[in-house]
Parts: C-alpha cells; sequence; structure tokens
C-alpha cells in the first residue's frame, strides 16, 4: 500500500519550502552557465551567418576567374522572324548581313486515301533513304527500313505504328478525313539526302491463295504531297552557303545562326561585348563583400550607449577574418595597367564597404582586357587576380581545417561542454534535494513524536490536578 508523505505535519515546519531553497542554492551555478552558453549560441549563430555570406562572396569572386564571365556576348537582329542568332565563348564582336534564301527541309509523302481500318495487301515495305534533289532517286547507302504486311498487321495504323519502332530515318502518322485515311511519311531530320523511296512487294500469290480480288496494294513512285528534302541556302556577307539543318553551327566560329524563314532583304546580325554583364558580375562581388562586412561590423562592435558588446567583439579570428578580407581588396596588382580597385572607380568608403563610381568605371570598361587582369590576372599569372586572391584566402577559411571551420567548431564544442556542466549542476542539486528530504523528514518524524509524548504528558498532569 502507497505511503501519504506529507513533509512537516509533525514538526509545523515548512520543509518542502526550505528543501527547495536549499537545492536552489545548489543550482546557482547554472544561472552562470546558461548565460555563458547563450552568448556562445549568439557567436555560433553569427557566425553561420559570416559563414553563408563569405561562401557567396567566394562564388562572386570565382565567376569572375573565369573566362566566360569575360567573353559574353550580347546578340541584336534587325529581323528576329527570319534569322536569329547566338553566341558562345569563341565568339569575336562582328557584324553580318544575312539572307535566306531556302529553309532546310526533311521529305514529307503521303499514300493514297483507303477506308478506316481497310486491310492492305500482304508484303513487304521498303524504305531506303537517299536524294531527289536531280529529279530521280539516288540511293544513300544507308540501312533500308524493311516492314512486314502480314495478318493482323495490314491496316495504315499498324504499319505506321512499325515503322515507327523500326528505328528508321522515316516518320510516320495517318491522317483521316471524310473519305477515309492515309499514311503519311516524313523525313526524320533535315537535308537534301534525307530523302526517301518507297516500294512494295507484295506477297505471291497473296491473300485467297490468288483467288478473287486482292486488296489494296501500297505503292510509291515518286515523292508526292509534296515537299521535297533540301538542304537550307543562305548568303553571309553576299557568300553562299548551304547547310542540312535550319540550326547553322558551322558559319562562324562561336555564333549559331538560327534561320526561321526566307528573307526578303538582308538582316542584319551584330554581336558585341556585353558590358552589363561584365559590370553585373562585378557589382556582385562588391554587394557580397559589403553584406560580408556589415555583418562583421555589426557583430564586432560596441554600443557606448547601451553599455553592451556585440556577439563578436573581441574574437580573434573574426578580427583576423576581417582585417584580411579587407585587406586583400585594398591589395596592388604589380605591372597591371588598373593596379588598384581604385584605379577603375571603386573607392573603400569609411565603414570598410566599397562603392562604385559609375562614370569612372564605365571608362574602365573600354579597356576589358586590362580590366579582367585587375580581378581574373594576367595569362600566365592567373592567381595573382584580385579576384583569384579572394577566391582562394576563403577557401582556405572555410576548409576543415580553416580558421572560420576550426572556430566554429571550437564554439560547438564549448556549448557542449557547457551543456554537460548544466547536467552535472542538475544531478548535484537533485541529489542534495533527496539528501535533504531525507534528513529532514526525520527530524519531522522525531518532533512530531515529542509533541505527541509533551501532549500526553501535558493531558496526565492535568487530570491529577482535578
Amino acid at each position: 500500500m502507497a505511503t501519504i508523505s506529507s513533509p512537516g505535519i509533525g514538526s509545523g515546519m515548512d520543509i518542502a519550502g526550505i528543501v527547495k531553497k536549499l537545492a536552489d542554492l545548489e543550482r546557482q551555478p547554472l544561472v552562470q552557465l546558461k548565460k555563458q552558453v547563450g552568448t556562445l549560441e549568439s557567436r555560433l549563430s553569427v557566425y553561420g551567418q559570416v559563414k553563408s555570406q563569405m561562401a557567396s562572396l567566394q562564388d562572386a569572386a570565382a565567376k569572375l576567374t573565369n573566362n566566360e564571365a569575360w567573353s559574353q556576348f550580347k546578340v541584336t537582329s534587325s529581323n528576329s522572324a527570319a534569322v536569329t542568332a547566338t553566341v558562345g565563348s569563341s565568339a569575336v564582336p562582328i557584324k553580318l548581313d544575312v539572307e535566306v534564301l531556302k529553309l532546310a527541309k526533311g521529305q514529307v509523302s503521303s499514300f493514297a486515301t483507303v477506308a478506316v481500318d481497310q486491310s492492305l495487301r500482304h508484303g513487304t515495305l521498303e524504305i531506303r533513304q537517299g536524294s531527289w534533289a536531280t529529279g530521280v532517286f539516288v540511293p544513300g547507302g544507308g540501312v533500308s527500313t524493311v516492314i512486314s504486311v502480314e495478318d493482323g498487321q495490314n491496316t495504315v495504323s499498324t504499319i505506321a505504328a512499325k515503322i515507327n519502332s523500326s528505328g528508321g530515318n522515316v516518320q510516320a502518322y495517318v491522317i483521316q478525313d471524310a473519305s477515309g485515311e492515309r499514311l503519311v511519311l516524313r523525313s526524320s531530320t533535315t537535308g537534301k539526302d534525307q530523302g526517301f523511296d518507297v516500294s512494295f512487294e507484295p506477297s505471291n500469290p497473296g491473300q485467297n491463295n490468288g483467288n478473287g480480288p486482292q486488296p489494296p496494294t501500297l505503292s510509291f513512285l515518286k515523292p508526292f504531297g509534296e515537299q521535297f528534302a533540301q538542304d537550307a541556302q543562305f548568303k553571309v556577307d553576299g557568300i553562299p552557303l548551304t547547310a542540312t539543318s535550319n540550326t547553322v553551327t558551322q558559319a562562324l566560329p562561336g555564333l549559331t545562326l538560327s534561320l526561321q524563314q526566307v528573307s526578303t532583304a538582308p538582316v542584319k546580325i551584330s554581336v558585341e561585348n556585353d558590358r552589363e554583364a561584365v559590370k553585373k558580375n562585378i557589382q556582385a562581388l562588391l554587394d557580397s563583400f559589403n553584406a560580408l562586412n556589415s555583418t562583421m561590423g555589426n557583430a564586432m562592435k560596441f554600443s557606448p550607449d547601451s553599455k553592451s558588446s556585440s556577439p563578436l567583439q573581441g574574437d580573434s579570428t573574426a578580427v583576423g577574418v576581417q582585417s584580411a578580407i579587407r585587406s586583400l581588396f585594398r591589395s596592388e596588382i604589380p605591372g597591371a595597367e588598373f593596379s588598384r580597385l581604385s584605379s577603375v572607380g571603386i573607392s573603400i568608403q569609411r565603414d570598410g564597404s566599397l562603392a562604385m563610381d559609375a562614370k569612372k568605371f564605365e571608362s574602365a570598361l573600354e579597356k576589358q582586357a586590362a580590366l579582367k587582369a585587375l580581378f581574373a590576372g594576367t595569362t600566365g599569372a592567373e592567381g595573382s587576380g584580385l579576384a583569384k586572391k579572394v577566391e582562394t584566402f576563403i577557401k582556405d577559411a572555410l576548409d576543415t581545417d580553416g580558421r572560420v571551420a576550426l572556430r566554429s567548431e571550437a564554439l560547438q564544442s564549448a556549448i557542449k561542454r557547457n551543456l554537460q556542466d548544466q547536467e552535472r549542476v542538475n544531478e548535484r542539486a537533485d541529489r542534495a534535494q533527496a539528501r535533504l528530504f531525507k534528513v529532514y523528514n526525520a527530524m519531522d518524524s522525531k518532533v512530531g513524536s515529542l509533541n505527541a509524548l509533551n501532549s500526553y504528558v501535558s493531558q496526565q498532569l492535568a487530570a491529577m490536578n482535578k
């Protein structure tokens, strides 16, 4: 049977309150420990933000070390309905006149109309790839597509399905109208050599063992429908050229022309350096630095008004990282036409942030090779550029054995030790509380017994006096 405990019932003392206060004294170190862990967690949180912003700055710097960042172009077309263009990194600034005389096409041919789901004559259908450019079919020498037309597979729909699953260079589909349906074939790709010829060899004796009329036979004598396969024909600055596709990649290195329709006048294609893209990449570097600079500055300052310290004030790792990154952006590139950021209109403000003088920077954009040397370094000395230095420094700092990573790890370890210390204090206080309850309960029981004896003696004396 459970025992009902009522501490203090014998002595009349508030034993529970007394023991709680004594146990709270044992837990007093928790106040300082919780204050310390709060500070540590605040520092770790700021370091998490700093690491994220350092990674963003590293990405922005790495982008400026890539040649593609300095080989960006913008392309314009005077008639985008007829010709458009895209460029790659090997392109050069250029202006062209492009005339589209013919678009590349594949062959499209259809068979005679038959009734819907009409059974066709058995036999073998052969599709050969080649060219009709001369008006006479010339085989291309590729592998022919051979289709067997037999029971259960001798309707237009089933023949189309077999052609499409054969993996040949011809696609098939079926069209229907009020008169019935017919099979249509088209080249899978464009170009004059992507034409095809179809022949049909009926079975002998065919259906019905030669008795009675035969079902309709597929026949194909020439490409009708009528679209012949042809190459694209166009001119670049008056020079005649051909291509098997309307997407032309081989005409000029780094430039892809997309021929959309035959043009009635030359289309002017202009390829120019995209200065805005370069400016955008450099501005992204400045923005990333300014965000990191602001975060670290706020995390390391002392507020005289509230007389309170920010989480990273006096943190040697934070001070060292901030100083090192600022020094990199103040550094000089020896022998370069633009040796410092100030040479291109980028200046350091009183709070350590970077600002761009738009007018001076636009002038620097005129000398893109010199601007590239400032950030990415020159050929043979790529690591000397400012952006490469920043990228390397941050990579080393964020690596597992880097100063920022080690500092974050140290803070995590300190938090873990603090929580273990709090657990030990609580365990010690719990043991003390249990021990005190035992002592006070024993005292309470003894006092209760004495009070009972005192009451008995008093009753006896009172009785004797009567």
